[in-house]
């Protein structure tokens, strides 16, 4: 009984620890960062989205970020992982470049950027799903510290060349076709999957318990 109630109470305190950093996906205690992808089809898309693109393959990413405390410094980084698959075409960085943005001290401010960016050509990763991760690190001061950071986007890469998918600079949408800024990101698979699994071990503990 006894290890019955302490395995509970770690598998409990495992499931806090992945939820509590995000919560939900968008938030922290020092701001939210939501983020949008628009494909050839010029529609919005709140994150994260999956779609499916081809070798060359321009997209749009819009990423909102708001501070609800006064900050000293906010970062914000694109990240992918293992064999690069996205370079940027127009914006504040490239990928894997850590933007610093020191005009946004204080709480309830909004900033917002957009990348015009696209599939490589000569990427050896297709015919596979290919994540592109937003960071971003709200720093209260040299201490207090907070992140927020998810998917973006999760692509399936086809194994294809685009097809008549000229490149143009970034241009303001006009007000129908803004992103809707309640959207919010959805829950990081790996952390559902931890909650789901907690429930199913405490229900089977509890159906022996019974017999």
């Amino acid at each position: 009984m006894r290890r019955t109630r302490c395995f509970i109470c770690l598998s409990g305190l495992l499931c806090v620890i992945c939820i509590v950093p995000v919560c939900c996906a968008g938030t922290c205690a020092y701001g939210s960062a939501y983020a949008w992808f628009k494909g050839t089809d010029g529609g919005w898309v709140n994150a994260t989205a999956h779609p499916l693109m081809r070798r060359g393959e321009s997209f749009e990413i819009r990423i909102v970020v708001t501070t609800s405390t006064d900050l000293c410094i906010l970062y914000i980084k694109l990240h992918e992982f293992g064999t690069p698959v996205y370079e940027v075409l127009e914006g504040p960085t490239s990928m894997e470049q850590l933007l610093e943005c020191r005009h946004l001290p204080k709480s309830g401010q909004s900033v917002t950027y957009v990348w015009k960016m696209k599939v490589r050509q000569d990427t050896s990763w297709v015919n596979a799903y290919a994540p592109l991760e937003v960071f971003v690190q709200f720093n209260k001061n040299d201490t207090k510290i907070a992140w927020i950071q998810f998917d973006v986007i999760t692509a399936f890469i086809i194994d294809e060349p685009s097809v008549g998918d000229a490149w143009e600079p970034i241009q303001e949408s006009d007000s129908s076709n803004e992103p809707d800024q309640k959207a919010i990101p959805v829950f990081d698979a790996a952390r559902v999957l931890v909650i789901v699994s907690f429930f199913a071990i405490a229900l089977r503990l509890y159906q022996q318990r019974q017999t």
